[in-house]
């Protein structure tokens, strides 16, 4: 009988201390990664020439784990590639790219290049960016006139991108020029036939005169 009552006890200790666990904690990030924020966007007419600028905004020397992050636009999802950061962190730029824009003169190269399957990255028409989940830029048109962009603070100014490593450069991007619609052409064509076939209708009556 005391064996019972001694199991019956050691069994109603152990299920109170097993609800009185308290809940784990959920997983940590293994790197810091959360005082990343978008600065700077910039594109060419077509999109085939784009930059993405993010800087570590407050000091933190051990905000290494950007890599390995979703970034978004409103039509594209993309995890950011390659292990984490070499420390410090502290106010230091990250430059995401596409291979359009790491050809041009003067370009810093990209610390992440955009695939070739989300080209264009973003709409330049305005668009809404996410380093998910820690910052989100809505933002307005992109000049596409090669040489300006659109900064956090809403102004338009020339490009200035920065890399990881602290490379600085400007680019001028060649202007897109749109191509013609196929109506638009054969209206063309027929316009030029048109004129031609006046002209030589009256060239006669002036050999007369």
């Amino acid at each position: 009988m005391k064996t019972s009552m001694k199991t019956f006890l050691l069994v109603f200790v152990v299920g109170l201390m097993g609800f009185s666990t308290p809940p784990s904690a959920p997983p940590k990030e293994p790197f810091g990664s959360h005082t990343w924020d978008f600065t700077e966007v910039f594109s060419n007419g077509d999109g085939t020439i784009q930059f993405i600028e993010l800087r570590e905004c407050c000091g933190g020397a051990g905000e290494t784990g950007l890599p390995g992050h979703t970034l978004t636009s409103g039509t594209r999802s993309w995890v950011i590639p390659g292990g984490a950061l070499t420390p410090p962190t502290s106010t230091k730029f990250y430059l995401i790219a596409t291979a359009g824009f790491a050809a041009l003169p003067g370009a810093p190269t990209p610390d992440a290049i955009i695939p070739a399957g989300s080209v264009p990255f973003f709409n330049f028409g305005g668009d809404t960016l996410s380093y998910v989940p820690w910052d989100t830029w809505a933002f307005g048109a992109v000049p596409t006139d090669g040489v300006n962009s659109r900064k956090r603070d809403g102004t338009i100014s020339a490009n200035n991108p920065t890399n990881y490593a602290g490379v600085s450069g400007s680019v001028v991007a060649p202007l897109v020029v749109p191509a013609l619609p196929n109506t638009s052409l054969i209206v063309l064509i027929v316009a030029a036939v048109l004129v031609g076939a006046v002209i030589l209708a009256r060239r006669p009556r002036a050999l007369q005169a």
